[in-house]
């Protein structure tokens, strides 16, 4: 979004900037979340596979031992080039069920539409990053689609839908609270850049009394909004951290000037009104 040059304060319109990246990523982790539950659905329509535990198909490379002895989310064994390291007694090929789950993968969460924008991974790496190391080992090295690591890729898949849930929740809550404070702030932006604009060596000194308690009164109102900012700011942290080290604001305003762009703004508007008292005291003083 272009931004323009508000003259109440001098700085760049965030908050228009804010809550449009606040709605893009809204829709992206909502349709995260319904890739997520497609994906979840798919995985429980393949059938899983035997383990073998003759040290054939159903045993990890390496030598190391039956699959789901190798602890994590369980092993399968590794898959070859086309997905099929073998072929069971009865049933599918070996490896049958780890093709479909991958195809899954691949038709539902790496489809959504900024997957490539945003992520750009490979399968690999990106189960890796939903679903942990040792299931992304079962899912891309091993051999068969077994019992163990189909319930623990719908677990983990249920796990990943449920932080999506909660982080829309919380994108809604930020939605809310960068249009209220801008809401709150447009008059007072309209007002400080109307009374800028007044020649206050033309006033008495009543009126010019009168135009530092109003001004005194507005910074009031600013420290409010900005007080409210931090309070819900808090809750967000309580609720969600990105990564265990980055705060939603850090992670939705990355691209943005200012990491918090509500305080930015406040911040602002609230110098524009120091200086604007600092201009009336003098013309009182000369008055």
């Amino acid at each position: 979004m272009a931004t323009t040059t508000d003259p109440a304060d001098g700085r760049p319109e965030l908050l228009d900037d804010a809550g449009e990246a606040v709605r893009i990523e809204r829709r992206r982790v909502a349709d995260e979340r319904e890739a997520l539950r497609t994906f979840r659905g798919r995985v429980a329509s393949v059938p899983s596979e035997p383990i073998r535990t003759d040290g054939g198909a159903g045993t990890v490379a390496g030598g190391r031992g039956p699959i789901g002895a190798t602890g994590g989310s369980g092993g399968i064994g590794p898959a070859g080039p086309a997905g099929h390291a073998g072929t069971a007694a009865s049933g599918p090929p070996a490896g049958s069920g780890l093709v479909a789950v991958r195809d899954a993968y691949r038709e539902t969460v790496m489809s959504v539409p900024h997957y490539e924008v945003e992520y750009d991974d490979t399968y690999e790496r990106s189960v890796a990053e939903e679903f942990g190391p040792e299931l992304a080992y079962a899912l891309t090295r091993c051999s068969r689609f077994h019992a163990e690591c189909k319930r623990s890729l719908i677990d983990a898949a249920e796990t990943a839908i449920e932080e999506r849930e909660r982080f829309v929740r919380t994108v809604e809550s930020e939605a809310e609270s960068v249009d209220r404070a801008a809401s709150r702030l447009a008059p007072i932006r309209s007002e400080v850049a109307s009374t800028a604009r007044t020649e206050f060596s033309k006033d008495g000194f009543g009126t010019l009394d009168a135009y530092r308690a109003r001004t005194e009164a507005l910074i009031d109102d600013c420290d409010r909004i900005a007080a409210r900012r931090q309070r819900e700011l808090a809750s967000h942290e309580r609720d969600l951290a990105i990564d265990g080290d980055v705060d939603v604001p850090s992670y939705l305003y990355q691209r943005l000037d200012a990491t918090y762009p509500v305080l930015a703004t406040v911040g602002a508007v609230g110098d524009r009104l120091d200086d604007l008292k600092r201009r009336i005291e003098r013309a009182m003083a000369e008055a």
